[in-house]
């Protein structure tokens, strides 16, 4: 079954560009939070062998003229989400494989499209314009993402199974899902496209570099088994969210929206049970914090919901005042209560006690509980007859 690749090479650098058409062609380079090293670079920065984890002071001395655009991975994040709904318009099998690569299953798409092409002319149609994305279509995925990487921005590559060895045969072996120092063993023995990999025995590339090799002997032959995995459906969520304007400095005016962001959130999941929830700041700069808690067990009730959303606010390190605050229930369940036993279960209640105990111990490194223990119980001086002792489970 053909596969539909959906890239954007640079998810976060493309984000930054999008509003700035004039800087396409000039070396450019997204640099990380902390503001002293490459993150991304476009293909004109990496014409003056300008790479990314390299100190921002290396790449302008490689390439004087060099711009660095600052990251908000706000934009980014919300990108991301963009690209896996627009694959999600073509096809219900999407992979979120990493930031600016998502893959999509077209089986059972034959009825909706005459041919992978038109479906991957639908594809650019809903994706973001301005992040200028390529999509690349093939029979295995390795192959479909070699292919959107050959094509032109807004444009797809469409490559038939029984072409697909011829395709990716002057491929260079660095695009293959290998690390560094494998690829650098491959370029001493000569080895420097897919096609001279493949012409290889497999068992003899598996004994020199393990699975992963295996795995790469298969992609550059064009018979990569990796399948898609779609993203696993969520259930019913609940999201509130908030707009700051001026943004929010102080954390009790933080704490203070979130809970009435909760409040909100639980009176809308009437009195039903939720197995996780996510917390989200957005920055007045575009920065972003985000944290998700999944329970242990489902809970409906307000207070220890609050309980979980306070401790998370309460030891946050927000990136700047924030712009926007956004809480969401997920995983929402049917049941709306429980009914309690008869009887109490007091096993139940020992072991709970006892797996929080250990928990406790291993946080603090030393036991923090203690017990009464009788230790002279004949002695006419009360200090003597009970002592505390470590409860150790």
């Amino acid at each position: 079954m053909p596969i539909a690749c959906l890239l954007v090479s640079t998810l976060g650098l493309a984000c930054e560009l999008a509003g700035r058409p004039e800087m396409h062609s000039r070396p450019t380079v997204l640099g990380d939070e902390a503001g002293r090293r490459v993150q991304e670079a476009n293909p004109a920065a990496q014409h003056w062998q300008v790479r990314p984890g390299m100190t921002l002071r290396e790449a302008t001395a490689y390439c004087p003229p060099l711009a660095v655009l600052e990251p908000h991975p706000a934009r980014a994040a919300e990108a991301r989400q963009r690209l896996v709904a627009a694959m999600g318009q073509v096809t219900p099998l999407v992979d979120d494989a990493a930031p600016g690569i998502v893959y999509g299953d077209l089986r059972g798409t034959g009825l909706l499209y005459r041919s992978p092409g038109e479906a991957a002319e639908r594809l650019l149609a809903l994706a973001p314009s301005g992040l200028q994305p390529r999509v690349g279509v093939a029979g295995h995925r390795f192959t479909a993402f070699v292919a959107a990487h050959e094509a032109t921005p807004m444009a797809y590559h469409d490559i038939t199974c029984e072409d697909e060895a011829a395709f990716l045969a002057p491929k260079p072996v660095d695009c293959l899902p290998l690390d560094d120092e494998s690829c650098r063993w491959l370029h001493l023995l000569g080895i420097k496209t897919l096609g001279g990999l493949a012409a290889l025995p497999r068992a003899k590339v598996e004994a020199q570099l393990g699975k992963p090799g295996g795995a790469a002997w298969l992609a550059a032959a064009g018979a990569d088994p990796t399948p898609v995995r779609p993203i696993s459906g969520e259930g019913e969520t609940i999201s509130e969210s908030a707009q700051n304007e001026p943004p929010l400095i102080g954390r009790e005016s933080v704490l203070l929206q979130a809970e009435q962001l909760l409040s909100r959130a639980v009176r809308r999941a009437d009195h039903r049970f939720v197995r996780s929830l996510h917390l989200q700041a957005v920055t007045d700069t575009g920065q972003l914090w985000q944290r998700t808690h999944i329970l242990k067990e489902p809970a409906g009730d307000r207070a220890h919901l609050w309980l979980i959303v306070r401790t998370h606010l309460n030891d946050a390190e927000f990136p700047g005042p924030i712009e926007t605050l956004t809480l969401t229930l997920r995983d929402l369940t049917h049941e709306r209560g429980r009914q309690p036993g008869l009887f109490r279960d007091h096993r139940r209640q020992r072991d709970h006690l006892e797996q929080v105990v250990r928990q406790l111990k291993i946080r603090y490194a030393t036991p923090v509980i203690h017990h009464v223990v009788e230790r002279e119980p004949w002695s006419r001086i009360p200090e003597r007859r009970f002592a505390l002792a470590d409860y150790d489970p």
